[in-house]
């Protein structure tokens, strides 16, 4: 792996490098560990912040333009007042957890990417010749070369769909909605959820993701199988107005005694879940032997920014 200098970056790479280092204060490495790659995908670049460095490891030399600023206008939107997801619970099983995780951030991503498309449109990284080779991997990626059972196939084809509509801006739903109906039906309608949000707008963004994260449960729960839980497993970073703030707990949200143990003591998770759309927005640090019907009564008496800042929880201001 060798870490890039500016003068093997285009002049458009570095400013976009530096516009992230002065506006939130943060240093970025740039790394290449290129490799021999048959397809264009999203996956050629990531990330990892440590501390205030933020390393970003690409893998495709051909198209690293491409790849790295729209690994880099992620970091801008992971840095901005955007919701993120988290989670503090587990269901014992690892790879239910990851499994769960993965579909989320995929979800997450591809909202992520409705606002990514349209910057690199405007910095000229997102060209006709992109496109097209991109357009080839989500065709790839359609057409595994593995054995899934139908219903399994129908998950992995919507999510990677999803992307595909967003980047492909509709170019490609006749040949997918005649190729794969089903999956195309699922993905257009996580895709008209981003579409009628503006996603800029964080309160808006927050509203598309969990709507999308019911919308795929339900896609899931349709087909037979057990739903991922979203709404109790995962939380999402509420965002609230100086009114809401002021309210007592119980006016805008509940406490669930979770069906999950908190990962951090191994105990008993509780979730604090909002009222108007029944997500998560925290799994609240409580002892569950000192959860009684008095403590309910006290706690719920609180102020919302009362409990927000006592467990820590991070939120925004709409």
């Amino acid at each position: 792996m060798k870490q890039l200098n500016n003068n093997e970056l285009s002049d458009h790479i570095v400013k976009q490098v530096e516009k992230i280092e002065q506006q939130y204060n943060k240093k970025i490495e740039l790394y290449s560990n290129y490799l021999q790659q048959d397809f264009l995908t999203l996956d050629q670049a990531n990330h990892e912040m440590n501390g205030d460095t933020i390393e970003v490891v690409i893998t495709n030399e051909k198209y690293s333009d491409f790849v790295l600023s729209h690994e880099l206008h992620h970091i801008e939107l992971e840095l901005s007042d955007e919701p993120s997801i988290s989670c503090a619970v587990t269901t014992g099983k690892l790879d239910q957890d990851g499994r769960v995780l993965s579909i989320a951030n995929s979800i997450f991503e591809s909202l992520e990417h409705v606002t990514v498309l349209k910057r690199q449109q405007a910095d000229g990284t997102y060209t006709a010749e992109v496109k097209e080779e991109y357009l080839k991997g989500i065709d790839a990626a359609l057409h595994p070369n593995v054995q899934l059972d139908l219903a399994n196939m129908l998950f992995y084809r919507t999510l990677i769909m999803f992307d595909g509509i967003i980047f492909s801006e509709h170019e490609m739903d006749s040949k997918w909605q005649n190729e794969f109906p089903k999956s195309y039906k699922n993905a257009n309608s996580l895709v008209e959820i981003a579409e009628k949000n503006d996603l800029s707008v964080p309160f808006q963004f927050r509203r598309a993701l969990v709507n999308a994260l019911d919308t795929y449960n339900e896609i899931i729960i349709s087909n037979g199988y057990q739903g991922m839980h979203f709404h109790t497993f995962l939380n999402v970073t509420p965002i609230v107005s100086e009114r809401q703030l002021r309210l007592s707990l119980n006016q805008a949200y509940q406490i669930k005694h979770s069906e999950y143990k908190n990962r951090a003591t191994g105990k008993d998770g509780f979730a604090l879940i909002a009222i108007n759309d029944g997500q998560s927005v925290a799994t609240l640090n409580l002892d569950p032997a000192k959860v009684t019907p008095e403590f309910y009564k006290v706690f719920y008496q609180y102020q919302v920014k009362k409990v927000f800042d006592e467990q820590g929880i991070k939120y925004l201001i709409r």
